[in-house]
């Protein structure tokens, strides 16, 4: 039987193996080292083999605790060990200025040589970049509120809204995370409305609902206002092998965005899923688009 430590290397050259494939890049590498000490760092603290980390889009951390001796507890010890992880990493990770938010999840696993075969969702935490839960102690309602952030240093403003929950919830369901960056701050007479808009869709379900990069089709009032592709982000596997998790990415242009709250209904087809947007989510993404200027004509509407 292999030992705690063979098993801990066989993960992270997986991993290593995975992110390399995706990118050499020096800036890479960094982000690598970073993930490999944090990791460590955790299962010192814990005296746990299994705990996973990894970034998605660049911008999401995620820790997952595999196979913990809290799965046995209830949901409440897990929410204090996420609530600790959390804080944690914001000390022990470089680069958690650069992270939107950081997702501790507690994951049961079967496993032979080192692959995970099954794995289940136990319970998933949201923090911010400073600890700050997301998703407890809050209502749908503050979810879907607008958040904007801006950086004096970059002299830009961040907008996004915590998640619409297009199906399920935060264990077994599809999420989608709409965010965007324009130059100045909210209350520049002079700001400039985004090129894009980013739609974030997570996944988490006892299998893969996507089998790779799916189209995305989003109707208003029943006319087509955009029609692309949500890229599915590599490394698919980046927590394990066994990992049910998944994570898509798109870029909206923004007069198409723009339209969405100015619809009385919304439906975005996600590969082979439809979700219609309830009246709340299509305020929400209104409220979201009104921090910036509004186009005024089809010449500025972008590419059809």
């Amino acid at each position: 039987m292999a030992s705690p430590l063979m098993r801990s290397a066989a993960i992270l050259l997986a991993l290593c193996s995975g992110w390399l494939a995706f990118s050499c890049s020096s800036g890479r590498l960094k982000s690598l080292a970073d993930m490999a000490r944090l990791q460590q760092l955790l299962i010192e603290k814990y005296h746990e083999q299994n705990i996973n980390v990894s970034l998605q889009n660049s911008r999401f951390l995620v820790i997952a605790f595999v196979n913990s001796p809290l799965n046995k507890k209830d949901q409440a010890d897990r929410a204090r060990r996420a609530q600790e992880t959390a804080r944690f990493a914001v000390s022990n990770y470089p680069a958690i200025k650069g992270i939107e938010s950081i997702a501790i999840s507690f994951v049961e696993a079967e496993s032979r040589f080192f692959i995970y075969h099954h794995s289940r969702s136990l319970g998933i935490f949201v923090f911010d970049r400073s600890g700050v839960a997301l998703n407890a102690g809050g209502s749908e309602e503050d979810s879907r509120r607008p958040v904007a952030r801006f950086s004096a240093a970059r002299n830009e403003t961040d907008v996004s809204i915590t998640r619409l929950q297009l199906e399920g919830d935060l264990n077994h369901g599809i999420a989608l995370v709409p965010h965007f960056t324009f130059k100045g701050n909210v209350n520049d007479a002079n700001r400039v409305a985004p090129d894009w808009v980013v739609f974030d869709f997570a996944s988490y379900a006892d299998r893969k609902v996507f089998p790779a990069s799916a189209r995305l089709d989003i109707r208003c009032d029943q006319i087509v206002v955009f029609s692309g592709t949500a890229r599915l982000l590599l490394p698919q596997d980046s927590a394990s092998d066994g990992s049910t998790a998944q994570f898509l990415t798109a870029q909206i242009p923004f007069a198409q965005f723009s339209k969405i709250g100015k619809a009385s209904q919304v439906r975005i087809k996600l590969g082979s899923k439809d979700f219609d947007l309830s009246s709340a989510d299509i305020d929400s993404l209104r409220a979201m688009s009104a921090y910036t200027p509004q186009p005024h004509d089809e010449a500025r509407q972008g590419p059809k």
